[in-house]
């Protein structure tokens, strides 16, 4: 049984199984470096942030003190109601009032809901936006409204509440507050009336309307000059379902009286210049008043659109193509990628709250970090308070998305992983294919191994000692100096026997005759009893050495013995009514099964191979007892009986098992396999009455293995006593 064999049941982790284990600890490296990548992007965040304040300490400085920015004509910060104020944006062009948008969507300018509402609710089932900007010395609004049923006004009939009509309320930069209405007639321009204090409606020609027709309601497109507009403005949209019933409305405010206009919030050119100067690629400048309005903005957050460079190198290429494939997918899976796709504040917000602008309000220098309202990007923010003099008049906020450094970040862990994978995966490669050769060779020298010896401890050969340097070449040699040495002396052990025998025969015979001689001359009585041990101890030494010789002559002999075909029922037969009159103190009997077994091997080998059984059990049993020698046919399931017939029973047949069965003691259990080597017996040295050297049973062995046979010992199940078994190919299957 090969060593490896002997083990018990379970999971048996090989060399490579270990190594490949034992590699597995390479996996904390990734591990190791992504920790690595998340404290630098820490600190690179943490730069980005004082980079960011200083940002918004620079811009605040280059405000500071300088009261024309934040109180020329234009702007109007302090002092005024909020919730209704109108940020109007510089224009890049001039609008062409037509009635159409198409000029306001070139522009990008920024549709705002109108709130602000009066009148009957129920009537109320419109609703309008408008835009609002400027260039040069015009004011452009653009009003969208929605209504299901548009009432036009007949001017020879119709009074101007009895339709849809748009009134604009100004404060002019003379405190005079102005109110106008203007008409819808139908596709075309509009008329424009001034409603004075006693109700007078009076044809204005300061303002031009355009009024279009659309469907689900209509588009009134407006050009106020410049110089008529001071520091408040509004607009309302009355809305007429039935001409009998009183108009509702909606506005950015209520035009009725001065007080419920709201703020005009102009942006100054020079704050917008200065901070666009200041600005930086991919950071956003708010300058805020102390009432969190918008007056200057610049920059944007969303990068540029990545130029490809025709440049790039091959492997540039081949690198950016290789971690689209294996190293990205597998990053994105525990890392976001930047995403410039991001919803975040319109620029033509006018107004903006945050905890940083408040703490910037309140004198101090405030930062906070926020997620974009679809999640998508960090943005971080940093506000530093404007002074004039020791007032606080405003506030700078800075404003950059994460998404360089997410960025930078992920492309250091790109290669960082790439790196480590190509590690990982050549060093696994490579402790694999050492365990693989360390185990070919492990196993080649456990087979060399087990191969040099039989079952019966017999040396048959010697291990190839390898020519490798290395602990397990040392290892081979040592192997094949031992077993080299081990064949050496078990040689001279099975040789002892023979040469004993001969070198001391010669002696033995001069005793034997020196006895004979003196047994004729005439001797006292003593002398004839110490002569008469003196025969029983050469009597017992010749039988030692008869057996010893014994051994070493079949050994000798059967290389030269010829085989026949014979068959071994006779064989057995004929021995046991032998010993049935030799031992007529045992009841000795013999079972065969049906025949033939027909075995290719000697007779007269098979029969002394008997006589030592028969003498074996005859030994280990009592008399009286029952010493039993059964021969059966053996099946290839190792069934000795079938129910089928006799032809089908021979044909299935390979093999005979011959069993010699005596109720002597049983056998110990470590003996059971080493009954049949030489010179190993079970007897009690002190109770036998013949010397015995444990060769009848190697002897028995040597036989069987003549004839393909495998001779086996073991108790009987019953507990009865032991068998002795022996299995013989037939002749079909017989090695000739």
């Amino acid at each position: 049984m090969a060593i490896a064999e002997q083990r018990g049941p379970g999971l048996r982790a090989g060399l490579r199984l270990k190594l490949f284990l034992a590699a597995s600890i390479l996996l904390l490296i990734p591990l190791l470096g992504f920790l690595y990548v998340r404290e630098l992007e820490h600190l690179l965040l943490k730069v980005q942030e004082q980079g960011v304040v200083a940002t918004a300490r620079a811009v605040g400085t280059a405000l500071n003190d300088r009261p024309s920015l934040f109180l020329s004509g234009e702007v109007y910060p302090f002092a005024l109601a909020q919730g209704n104020d109108l940020r109007i944006d510089n224009l890049p062009a001039p609008i062409v009032v037509d009635g159409l948008t198409e000029d306001w969507a070139r522009q990008s300018v920024t549709p705002h809901s109108v709130g602000a509402g009066a009148g009957n609710p129920e009537s109320r089932a419109f609703a309008a936006r408008y835009r609002i900007g400027r260039h040069g010395n015009a004011i452009y609004a653009l009003f969208e409204v929605s209504d299901a049923r548009v009432v036009l006004r007949d001017p020879e009939k119709d009074p101007l509440q009895a339709a849809d009509h748009l009134e604009v309320a100004v404060v002019t930069p003379d405190d005079e507050f102005l109110r106008f209405a203007i008409d819808a007639r139908g596709t075309g321009k509009a008329s424009v009336y001034l409603l004075t204090a006693d109700g007078e409606q009076i044809p204005d020609t300061r303002i031009q309307a355009m009024f279009r027709l659309v469907p689900g309601g209509y588009l009134m497109e407006l050009r106020l000059p410049r110089s008529l507009v001071g520091p408040r403005l509004g607009f309302t949209v009355a809305n007429v379902d039935d001409p009998g019933s009183p108009a509702s409305s909606i506005g950015t405010s209520d035009t009725s009286s001065k007080q419920g206009l709201g703020a005009v919030i102009v942006p100054s050119p020079e704050v917008s210049e200065l901070v666009r100067r200041l600005g930086r690629a991919r950071s956003r400048i708010w300058v805020l008043d102390v009432n969190h309005r918008v007056i200057a903005q610049a920059g944007s957050l969303r990068a540029p659109p990545a130029q490809v460079d025709p440049d790039q190198e091959p492997f540039t290429r081949f690198w950016e193509a290789a971690a689209d494939v294996l190293v990205r997918p597998i990053l994105r899976l525990a890392m976001s990628e930047p995403n410039e796709d991001f919803q975040d504040i319109a620029p033509g917000t006018y107004r903006l709250e945050g905890r940083e602008i408040d703490e910037a309000l309140a004198g101090q220098t405030g930062t906070r970090r926020r997620l974009t309202p679809d999640s998508r990007a960090v943005v971080l923010s940093a506000a530093q308070p404007v002074w004039l003099e020791d007032k606080v008049v405003g506030a700078v906020l800075i404003e950059e998305t994460t998404n360089d450094v997410l960025a930078l970040r992920n492309r250091a862990f790109e290669k960082l992983f790439a790196a480590l994978l190509v590690v990982y995966v050549g060093g696994t490669a490579a402790l694999l294919i050492f365990a693989t050769r360390l185990s070919l060779r492990i196993r080649r020298l456990r087979d060399e191994t087990e191969n040099s010896i039989d079952p019966h401890g017999r040396v048959l050969g010697t291990v190839g000692g390898s020519d490798a340097g290395d602990e397990l070449g040392d290892l081979s040699r040592s192997f094949a100096d031992i077993l080299r040495r081990l064949q050496q002396y078990t040689g001279y052990l099975e040789t002892l026997a023979g040469r004993l025998s001969h070198e001391l025969r010669t002696p033995v015979a001069v005793v034997r005759s020196s006895l004979d001689n003196l047994k004729q001359v005439e001797l006292p009585d003593e002398a004839r009893v110490y002569l008469h041990r003196a025969e029983e101890g050469l009597g017992r030494l010749t039988t030692i050495f008869t057996r010893m010789s014994e051994a070493t002559r079949l050994e000798q002999s059967l290389a030269s013995v010829e085989r026949e075909h014979f068959d071994l029922a006779e064989v057995v037969r004929g021995c046991v009514e032998g010993y049935r009159l030799a031992h007529r103190d045992r009841n000795i009997v013999f079972d065969a099964g049906p025949g033939p077994f027909t075995v290719y091997g000697a007779p007269d080998l098979v029969a002394q191979m008997l006589d030592k059984l028969a003498a074996n059990a005859v030994e280990f049993s009592a008399p009286d007892s029952t010493i039993r020698f059964e021969l059966q046919r053996e099946y290839p399931t190792g069934e000795t009986r079938r129910s089928t017939p006799l032809a089908w029973s021979t044909l299935l047949a390979s093999g005979a098992r011959l069993s010699v069965f005596n109720a002597g003691p049983p056998l110990p259990a470590d003996m059971q396999d080493r009954l049949f080597e030489s010179m190993i017996s079970v007897r009690n040295e002190h109770t036998q009455a013949e010397p015995h050297l444990g060769l009848g049973l190697y002897i028995v062995r040597l036989i069987a293995e003549f004839h393909g046979a495998r001779a086996s010992a073991l108790n009987r199940e019953d507990g009865s006593g032991v068998v002795i078994r022996l299995e013989f190919p037939l002749a079909e299957h017989a090695m000739t």
